[in-house]
């Protein structure tokens, strides 16, 4: 019996059914209180244990953090390493249609950071053009000084779902970047980490909505690189301008890149996905505007000039199918370099490992990023 099927938690259910009779009926019996006693005390331990264990089939279910029993006890994942679609010089040669980050404009003296003697910067920005309202975090590098005219690129951290900016904050993004930034093998980065759904508790899958609904991919392709752009000291060119997300984000990272890549020049794609993947309680799209999401098609029919870096698994079933079927079909000007693991769940422990290999990537493709 496999860890995700079905029949695993149909049998952790009836288990935990059945002992929980045997409490009521107070079965089995014996005239000895120190046996009855030590029965029943065993009976409601294990009756315990098979409910966390119910509960834990469940969400393994829904998410996926564990593909098998291999991986559920630490088997260690063999992985393989491809290269699809153009070079590295076609993605930042290539010409791309609109408008970039031409029309933000950063005033001669900018606003002052909220938290002036220290790196992290806590904002909650109000964004009128897509109507949304959203915590964001800004990671600078040390010795920034808004004062001098120097710029750096930028990368958005974008957190999966469920989760928020500090969920991203709390990995190993930053430090990462703070090593390789430390070591000279990569530029100083302005990290931003904006909470993706607006409202918070809406899986809107980075998308724009129908009248009245969130316009997320307004916010975070126009409304939130324009308010960057006002109020710190960053390269404008979109080879300086990077995503980096994880599952829901990953897609997001994907979705914007590929989208908009006069604005990002490359998304780092961590168990991701390519085409949105909407909860039953908030589905904004029909049939011809999911076209407009669809990542897989886009690559076969209109691949844009930016590049990728790629983390799947075979056994992810949220991520592999649809990253398979983009890798299969990634041409040139698109420029895809994927990680594909043969074993591994949907959670965070699968790609944490990867992101040195990510953004060591990042730091060597896009000319922003180069130390």
């Amino acid at each position: 019996m496999e860890l995700t099927d079905a029949s695993l938690l149909a049998l952790l259910g009836v288990i935990a059914l059945a002992l929980f009779g045997l409490l009521v009926a107070g079965l089995p019996r014996s005239r000895r209180p120190v046996v009855a006693g030590a029965v029943r005390g065993a009976q409601v331990l294990l009756l315990n244990v098979i409910v966390v264990a119910v509960a834990g089939a469940a969400l393994n279910d829904q998410y996926l953090f564990y593909s098998s029993w291999g991986d559920l006890f630490g088997s260690r994942s063999s992985s393989v390493q491809t290269h699809q679609g153009g070079t590295v010089p076609e993605v930042v040669a290539a010409p791309v249609h609109g408008p970039g980050l031409g029309g933000a404009v950063t005033p001669g003296v900018l606003p002052g950071l909220p938290q002036p003697s220290t790196r992290l910067q806590t904002y909650t920005v109000v964004a009128a053009r897509s109507n949304a309202k959203a915590q964001v975090y800004v990671y600078l590098p040390a010795g920034y000084d808004p004062h001098s005219p120097r710029t750096y690129p930028v990368i958005v951290g974008l957190h999966g779902f469920p989760g928020s900016p500090s969920t991203f904050l709390g990995l190993n993004f930053i430090s990462t970047i703070d090593l390789l930034t430390s070591q000279h093998r990569m530029a100083p980065s302005i990290v931003v980490v904006p909470r993706i759904d607006t409202p918070a508790s809406l899986d809107t899958e980075c998308v724009n909505g129908g009248p009245g609904q969130p316009q997320t991919d307004t916010w975070l392709a126009h409304d939130l690189p324009a308010w960057t752009v006002h109020h710190f000291r960053v390269q404008r060119k979109r080879t300086s301008w990077a995503t980096v997300g994880y599952s829901y984000g990953a897609w997001c990272a994907a979705s914007l890149t590929m989208r908009h890549p006069d604005v990002y020049g490359a998304a780092v794609v961590l168990q991701g996905y390519f085409r949105p993947d909407f909860s039953a309680a908030y589905d904004p799209l029909t049939t011809d505007g999911l076209r407009n999401y669809d990542l897989v098609a886009l690559a076969r029919n209109a691949p844009p000039p930016v590049a990728m870096w790629v983390l799947t698994s075979r056994e992810d079933s949220l991520s592999y199918p649809t990253t398979s079927k983009f890798l299969s079909v990634a041409r040139p000007p698109l420029d895809v370099t994927a990680t594909v693991l043969a074993h591994g769940g949907h959670r965070l422990d699968v790609f944490t490992p990867y992101v040195p290999n990510a953004l060591t990537w990042l730091a060597q493709t896009l000319p922003g990023f180069r130390a």
